[in-house]
């Protein structure tokens, strides 16, 4: 069953045609699905909206990808299995995310202490291990932490209550096989492992104008990665 914690998600309305197509016959087991631009043309979405319901679609095992040829209908689709899919697009939680973290960039700095400075160097450490071994849950979880560490120095449970509402979806199996199959390339890795190291950096150096630059970048980097 698709249930849903919004009102207006395209991703959801794209799932719901693939799931009825599927339903009525018109999309079969072997079936291969058109590609991800004819997709976005077709429904007028992005391809980043795209790449999130092909994702949510191989999470509840009714599509997967053949490498080098395309996205293929596995499974007819069982409605018990239960996967919340929210109506929140990933393109807009990242840039709410983006837009949080900069607003809050001056409180951080009002509180910044020697133990934060330390904490997000261990993890920054962790980040680039998990990055060397390859391991994607590793690679979560240490940017979930950086972030909600950012969070926490806020010193405003409001703020971070949001922001760590925001940063749960990394937690969310569709995030984890969009991560795998979007962003989880060599060179990708380097440069959100730099541009963590850059916002530590700024924060070391009390830095706000690099500080926001290190932050819009971060989250730059996300969505092209996400679009290429």
């Amino acid at each position: 069953m698709i249930e849903s914690t919004g009102n207006n998600g395209k991703s959801k309305e794209v799932i719901e045609d693939i799931l009825n197509q599927i339903s009525n016959s018109k999309l079969k087991i072997g079936d291969k699905l058109p590609s991800e631009r004819i997709l976005s043309k077709k429904y007028g979405v992005s391809r980043i909206v795209i790449r999130e319901v092909i994702s949510y679609l191989k999470a509840i095992n009714v599509v997967e990808s053949v490498q080098g040829s395309g996205n293929y209908i596995k499974n007819n689709y069982n409605s018990s299995i239960d996967l919340t899919f929210p109506d929140y697009e990933v393109e807009d939680l990242i840039e709410s995310r983006k837009i949080l973290e900069r607003s809050i960039a001056y409180l951080v700095f009002k509180y910044l202490d020697q133990k934060l400075i330390t904490e997000m160097e261990e993890i920054c450490t962790r980040f680039n291990t998990a990055i060397q071994n390859k391991d994607l849950e590793g690679v979560l979880e240490e940017d979930y932490k950086f972030h909600n560490l950012y969070a926490r120095y806020s010193k405003n449970s409001i703020i971070e209550h949001f922001l760590n509402n925001l940063t749960s979806f990394i937690h969310q199996k569709v995030w984890r096989i969009m991560k795998k199959d979007y962003l989880f390339t060599n060179t990708y890795n380097r440069k959100t492992l730099e541009n963590h190291e850059n916002i530590l950096k700024a924060l070391k150096e009390k830095d706000l104008n690099k500080l926001l630059n290190s932050i819009d970048l971060h989250y730059d980097t996300i969505i092209e990665g996400l679009k290429n």
